[in-house]
């Protein structure tokens, strides 16, 4: 069956490709460099991938992903367009061959005595040969395909055409779009225990893909080196063991569709004469600490049993404040028991909103948590919660 004309699989992989390869390289250059503040890593401008330190670019990558291996011709359109793009750089003063080194990384591979050897970081590197090469690629085929490229490096002058060649690098079997993320773990190894490695990572991905999206809408292209600095240092706090990583707390959802639907932590709130405001806002905070206990749970975070721990602790917080309620308004009828339920439930949702651990400081998880006991009637606010809802009694969740 032929391939859907219209099939952009390819140019999506690649530009996955580019952008992922660009968090791996930005990993390995802050380690390299003396000061992240002083370099920045643009994707899309005057190259796939380049680095530039105050102002002035230091290396440029095109990177060229194939899903089928194959090997890198003399002829190849990946070279002979990447010299087109890195010569029209140059012509238009965006780039300098005497201040640049200028990279090709492709997942093919490169056949020994051709054009990409000679252009390799290999001890089969050699300049002359390579420019020789060259020379004679764009003199026997003028009506090629690269013709604009032969004509872009014919323009320029002999000496221009060693300089070019002499900053070129073609790294060949780069690493595929899997193996990238081994290489990945294996720079972030120290910032998070080595049984979190994956979540880190997945966390740092989703930050650094939303950064690339706002550089290329800024039609800059450059995010600095020292903003991924502090990405990491924020999210090695949230992986400590007394912490755990915020991946909720600016979440959104159809809060009016949740409230419309029958779930006992709104009616338990309904009970108590909450307006609609504070409804939503509850329905919002059980949204959120949901999705955030899935996701600690799935990701191996918690530790064995400090689910069911925590769900004890904030129980017997609301015994407390309960306690205390009961003993400073004296129940005499339905009005009273609206104020002693409103009263627990402001206790439980401020000083009560106790956190899962010492550093995790986003109250939505707590004030979420409660209403998630609330829902299975563990909990309730109005003194009477258990008889006005007890039809619609459910079985504990996480």
């Amino acid at each position: 069956m032929p391939l859907n004309q219209f099939d952009a699989t390819s140019s999506l992989l690649g530009y996955i490709y580019q952008i992922r390869y660009g968090l791996l390289l930005s990993l390995k250059k802050m380690r390299e460099v003396d000061d992240p503040d002083d370099y920045f890593v643009s994707i899309e401008t005057i190259d796939d991938i380049a680095f530039e330190k105050n102002g002035t670019p230091e290396e440029l990558l095109q990177t060229k992903y194939h899903s089928t291996p194959g090997n890198i011709s003399n002829k190849s359109p990946d070279i002979w367009k990447t010299i087109r793009v890195w010569i029209e750089a140059y012509k238009n003063n965006q780039l300098d061959f005497n201040k640049a080194n200028l990279f090709l990384v492709t997942t093919e591979n490169v056949v020994t005595e051709t054009l990409a050897d000679f252009l390799s970081n290999t001890r089969n590197r050699d300049i002359e040969k390579a420019k020789e090469l060259m020379c004679s690629i764009v003199e026997d085929n003028p009506s090629n395909k690269n013709k604009k490229a032969f004509l872009l490096f014919n323009s320029l002058s002999d000496t221009e055409q060693r300089n070019l060649c002499e900053v070129i690098y073609v790294i060949d079997r780069s690493e595929t779009l899997v193996e990238i993320e081994k290489h990945l773990k294996n720079n972030l190894r120290g910032y998070a225990p080595s049984t979190q490695l994956k979540p880190f990572l997945n966390r740092l991905e989703g930050k650094w893909f939303s950064m690339a999206v706002s550089a290329l809408e800024a039609k800059d292209g450059r995010i600095n080196l020292g903003q991924i600095v502090n990405v990491i240092d924020d999210l090695r706090e949230q992986f400590l063991p007394i912490n755990l990583p915020d991946d909720y707390s600016s979440a959104e959802v159809d809060v009016a569709s949740l409230v419309q639907q029958d779930h006992n932590f709104i009616n338990q709130m309904k009970l108590l004469g909450a307006g609609e405001r504070l409804i939503k806002i509850a329905a919002l905070d059980f949204f959120r600490a949901s999705e955030q206990r899935s996701r600690w749970a799935g990701d191996g975070l918690l530790n064995p049993g400090e689910l069911v721990d925590y769900f004890k602790k904030l129980e017997e917080e609301w015994e407390f404040h309960i306690g205390i309620a009961e003993t400073e308004i004296a129940i005499e009828n339905e009005i009273s028991k609206k104020k002693l339920g409103m009263e627990v439930f402001k206790k439980c949702q401020n000083e009560g909103a106790i956190p899962i651990r010492p550093y995790f400081s986003e109250s939505y998880v707590a004030r979420g948590s409660y209403h998630h006991l609330a829902e299975n009637l563990v909990i309730g606010w109005h003194p009477d919660f258990e008889q006005l809802l007890a039809s619609n009694s459910k079985s504990e969740v996480a």
